[in-house]
């Protein structure tokens, strides 16, 4: 089944289109977004304009063709702010309904938090800890505390950058007094949501909303770093957006434009946008901002998804979003079947026999895990090269809940668990930190170990041992009374590990 998801904001109206599986899994299989501004002017207004809501019609009739082509069999769409404050909202929905055939629901303020804050814990792993949410839209700002499927705060300020920008009537760049007022009407407005967000206590900020993630692409541009890959679940520092920021303030519209990161539609209110995102991280006493590219129409589709839900789903909130990610590319590779499941099982007991010589925790075991569920996806292309296959949409399939770094090392595990070993010849290795490029080589060398160790896919293998000496790593394997094929595979895969940890090793069984 396809649904559609349409958020029709302040800002921007945005469309998903989603392929939804018979457990409520779904994926994205296209979206859409114009920067429609149906709030400019309207906050001073209370009227949104002739132009914003043709502009807004033409919008939406074009989201119903393209989704209508996709074979969508139903369009949920929400009306926010401008909306929902505007005294023509009424007329504007009359005539959607009238030109579309869609019947958008104006939701509150609250209701549009809950809708992102269920969003945020299917694409952010959030470890169950508590944590504050801030989406900044065109006329709002919305606020939540969570933790796991539990909201305990949930609340939506007028702030917004549609709305600042409509009561900035002075010239670029804003004075150092207008600055001091504006910062002033942003504590005014925002101080008491986040002074009970901090009674309340949270131990993780994220970020969500184009504005947020606008601004976290950009300061990381602005520092001369390389493009993110993937945004989600990139942290950065509030430091870093206040230096931004400033730097905002001091150029004009045009000169924005041509920042790094900037599109041009957003260069008339970014910096106003910048503020805003500095003043709440300050009055949140946060260092650091996790950016989400999930947003309210991810929301509305979980939402209806939990809503008709007729058994409990996969794509529950409490459940581990890197995991379930992981197993969902698995299964869409037909790869969710027992051998990989074992051989995921062979390499973290090898993984945790061996800690006291590697010295590594359980982040980098979590990565192991996920490489070996994920090792095999490659053969859905072909078996030559699988590995090779494998690593390319390891890197590609947008992994929820996991930082483009994590994503690079989980693909280069899955690149080196056969054939060639990992080398500075190698474009992707090399570009590795070098506790990376350890990572990679030891994660590998237990894995190409761990496939040896179940050549049969016939999980022979139930257990492992492992004693280590100064010089030398003894694995001794139990399991049916011939292991043969499986003993002799693992011993020609264990050279990596071998050098990794700088000491022989033995396989044989008991």
């Amino acid at each position: 089944m396809k649904l559609a998801a349409i958020d029709i904001g302040t800002n921007s109206i945005h469309m998903i289109v989603v392929d939804v599986q018979r457990d409520h899994r779904f994926e994205v299989v296209d979206a859409a977004k114009s920067m429609v501004k149906l709030g400019a002017g309207m906050f001073r207004s209370r009227r949104m304009t002739h132009r914003a809501i043709e502009a807004g019609l033409d919008t939406l009739r074009r989201y119903c063709k393209l989704a209508e082509s996709l074979g969508v069999e139903e369009i949920l769409a929400v009306a926010t702010s401008a909306v929902r404050e505007a005294d023509n909202g009424g007329e504007f929905l009359a005539r959607v309904f009238q030109e579309t055939g869609l019947t958008p629901r104006v939701i509150s303020g609250t209701e549009e938090a809950r809708l992102i804050y269920r969003a945020v814990t299917h694409a952010i792993h959030l470890h169950g800890q508590p944590t504050l949410v801030l989406d900044i839209g065109g006329g709002s700002v919305e606020i939540v505390v969570g933790a796991g499927d539990q909201i305990l705060l949930s609340e939506s300020v007028r702030l917004g950058v549609q709305r600042l920008l409509d009561g900035r009537e002075q010239a670029e760049p804003l004075s150092g007094k207008q600055l001091h007022m504006l910062r002033g009407y942003i504590q005014g407005a925002a101080s008491d949501a986040l002074s009970r967000a901090r009674t309340i206590g949270f131990r993780n900020v994220v970020g969500t909303s184009g504005t947020i993630r606008t601004l976290g692409e950009a300061t990381h541009l602005d520092t001369g770093e390389s493009p993110w890959r993937v945004v989600n679940a990139q942290v950065v520092r509030r430091k870093a957006l206040k230096d931004f920021a400033k730097k905002l303030l001091g150029l004009d519209a045009d000169q924005r434009a041509r920042l790094p990161g900037i599109a041009p539609e957003r260069a008339d209110a970014i910096h106003l946008g910048a503020v805003l995102l500095v003043e709440l991280l300050e009055l949140a006493q946060a260092d650091d901002l996790t950016l989400c590219d999930a947003s309210l129409r991810e929301g509305i589709v979980l939402d209806y998804l939990d809503r008709t839900a007729s058994h409990p789903s996969v794509i529950a909130a409490g459940v581990d979003v890197r995991r379930r990610s992981v197993l969902e590319l698995a299964a869409r590779f037909s790869r969710d079947d027992p051998a990989d499941r074992h051989v995921a099982f062979l390499a973290t007991m090898l993984f945790d026999q061996t800690s006291g010589i590697h010295r590594m925790g359980a982040h980098e075991r979590e990565l192991l895990e996920y490489a070996a569920l994920l090792h095999g996806i490659g053969q859905h292309i072909g078996f030559p090269n699988n590995n090779k296959h494998a690593a390319y949409i390891v890197r590609n399939a947008r992994l929820r809940g996991l930082t483009q770094e994590e994503i690079a090392v989980i693909a280069l595990v899955v690149r080196y668990y056969r054939k060639s070993l990992p080398s500075r010849k190698h474009k992707r290795f090399r570009k590795l930190s070098q506790r990376d490029q350890r990572i990679v080589r030891l994660l590998a060398g237990m894995l190409r170990i761990a496939v040896g160790l179940d050549r049969g896919r016939t999980q022979q293998v139930k257990r492992l041992e492992c004693t280590v000496s100064a010089n030398t790593l003894r694995i001794q394997v139990t399991g049916a009374k011939d292991l043969e094929l499986e003993l002799y595979a693992a011993q020609q895969r264990m050279g990596l590990l071998s050098d990794t940890l700088g000491r022989a090793i033995e396989i044989a069984s008991s």
